[in-house]
């Protein structure tokens, strides 16, 4: 009764981690939930039939479905998922699913249509007494695969990390309790563990899937973000602001919420400057700062050419040391949604987070839809070095990753501002 009772506490623990992480890759559309969401079906569908089980009995249904959910489908998509996560070139990514999909397939064949051996009661069946050879090398081949690969990108992260890869330090901690639950997955299904033991093992797998899979999304949503700006203020992170420790900061500041942009796919530019700010400071009441250039550029015999350095107004050439990029991204087919979603959370952040910005928006391409633009503009050079570092810029970089088949970066820098004349008023016009 005690591990029928814990197989039941563990069953809806674990239906509940599955529907959570369903709902989120349904609208995430990632490779890797999806792969994870995958594992958490097979556990919960194992962990069902080990409560049926002890309480009536278990027969070959059951087993079978203890087996293909837990001991097969459970480590393989979840390494699958894992190697989708971290794997940064699309050849390794494409193989991890070919290899996986196809194991999965000729390994549930034979071990729905092996015969059983033995005879099967209320205590669990050891996989070694029940089937025979070839099934149990099916699924010892699963677990070898499993680890290795669960092993090989763990470490594969924390050598990144610990090379300032600022993307494989904020994976780390989920990959580790990912890789841990392969761990548990592995050993729950073996044979070795006492029933108790082994369901707590499959139910504590299901709960850190979904934990390490929470941490890895981005965290900014449509509610708003206040928090965030609660967090990060105006000011630019130090080291140890990006490594998530956050110094004491008396009574912050939230950032004003921005107001929804339905247009999908267009990041909004900032507000125009008012006609005030771009008078000459000795003349409040006088002509804007463009005529005054003209009237100098006139009174000097000068044409529509260049403006003397000392007539340009320095509201405009406050901008000669900016720089930013241009990235162009190809998108994957039928990606274009999530990618524009994740674009839409990362303007938010940049809005709420980045004072120095001055351009930033993506645009899409007329005749291409795959097709996305980015352009973005910073007042100095400084400013566009603290928005490569910004967690919202990485998070954006490490789940549009899956969405994006190429990416060309194309690096600017403003020269010395340049103010438009009007045209000269020629007789007859």
């Amino acid at each position: 009764m005690v591990s029928a009772f814990l197989a039941l506490v563990a069953t809806l623990g674990a239906l509940t981690a599955t529907g959570l992480l369903i709902q989120r890759a349904n609208k995430d559309r990632l490779l890797y939930l999806i792969a994870w969401s995958f594992t958490q079906v097979g556990l919960s569908l194992a962990l069902l039939s080990m409560g049926v089980g002890f309480l009536a009995g278990f027969n070959g249904v059951l087993f079978r479905v203890v087996e293909l959910g837990a001991a097969l489908i459970g480590p393989i998509w979840l390494a699958l998922g894992m190697v989708e996560l971290i794997a940064r070139y699309v050849q390794v990514r494409f193989g991890a699913w070919l290899f996986a999909i196809s194991y999965t397939v000729v390994a549930l064949v034979i071990l729905l249509v092996d015969p059983l051996k033995g005879e099967l009661s209320k205590d669990l069946p050891k996989p070694g007494d029940t089937y025979d050879a070839l099934p149990l090398l099916l699924i010892d081949g699963a677990h070898v695969v499993a680890v290795l690969a669960l092993a090989a990108c763990t470490g594969v992260t924390g050598w990144l990390a610990s090379k300032q890869d600022q993307e494989a330090a904020e994976l780390l901690i989920p990959i580790a309790l990912v890789a841990l639950a392969g761990v548990l997955v592995v050993s729950g299904t073996r044979g070795f563990l006492p029933a108790p033991l082994a369901v707590i093992a499959l139910g504590g797998a299901a709960g850190l899937v979904w934990y390490g899979a929470m941490r890895t999304i981005p965290v900014f949503d449509d509610e708003g973000y206040d928090d965030y700006g609660d967090d990060y203020g105006d000011e630019p992170m130090t080291g140890y602001e990006e490594q998530g420790y956050q110094p004491a900061r008396p009574e912050p500041v939230p950032a004003p919420t921005p107001s929804p942009d339905p247009r999908r796919g267009e990041l909004r530019f900032p507000e125009p400057a008012p006609a005030e700010d771009l008078r000459f400071p000795d003349s409040p009441a006088g002509p804007t700062a463009v005529d005054g250039v003209a009237a100098a550029a006139a009174a000097a015999g000068l044409g529509g050419g260049a403006v003397p350095e000392q007539a340009k107004p320095a509201g405009l050439t406050g901008l000669a040391g900016a720089c930013g990029q241009i990235t162009v991204y190809t998108l994957l087919e039928g990606r274009e949604d999530a990618f524009d979603r994740l674009a839409t959370d990362l303007v938010k952040a940049a809005i709420a987070v980045e004072p120095e910005m001055v351009v930033f928006a993506c645009h899409e391409v007329v005749g291409g839809p795959t097709q996305r633009i980015f352009y973005q503009l910073f007042r100095a050079e400084a400013a566009f070095a603290a928005h490569r570092r910004q967690p919202h810029l990485q998070r954006f970089l490490a789940e549009s990753r899956t969405h994006v088949l190429a990416t060309n970066v194309i690096e600017l820098r403003l020269g010395a501002a340049k103010v438009p004349l009007p045209a000269p008023d020629f007789p007859g016009r």
